[in-house]
């Protein structure tokens, strides 16, 4: 990730790696699973075999221990990995304040 896209970021995110069900809303709608690479505040980095496009909406449903925290996000950016896959940054746009409080409490770990 280049330093120019690190400055730019608002929240912090810690790494980790969870199981994620992405769900393309819209006229091309998919589901997938993925991976998350890091989780924030504000957002969620994840590893996909596919595609998700910029701008598109996504709602997501993040494995957090044994808990689901869900939420709505827009694609900000994606890149192809050198696997094959795409890394693909998720802002949120909607996220109740149970499954934010989540988010924060391992942000505090």
């Amino acid at each position: 990730m280049s330093e120019e896209h690190t400055t730019r970021r608002q929240f912090p995110r810690i790494p980790v790696e969870n199981t994620v069900l992405i769900h393309r809303l819209g006229p091309a709608e998919q589901e997938a699973l993925a991976t998350t690479r890091q989780i924030g505040a504000g957002g969620v980095m994840v590893s996909s075999v596919e595609p998700m496009g910029v701008d598109s909406y996504l709602r997501l449903k993040i494995t957090i221990g044994n808990e689901i925290v869900e939420a709505t996000g827009r694609v900000v950016w994606e890149n192809s990995s050198e696997d094959g896959a795409y890394d693909v940054g998720v802002a949120f746009i909607s996220i109740d304040s149970a499954h934010h409080e989540r988010i924060m409490s391992l942000l505090k770990k």
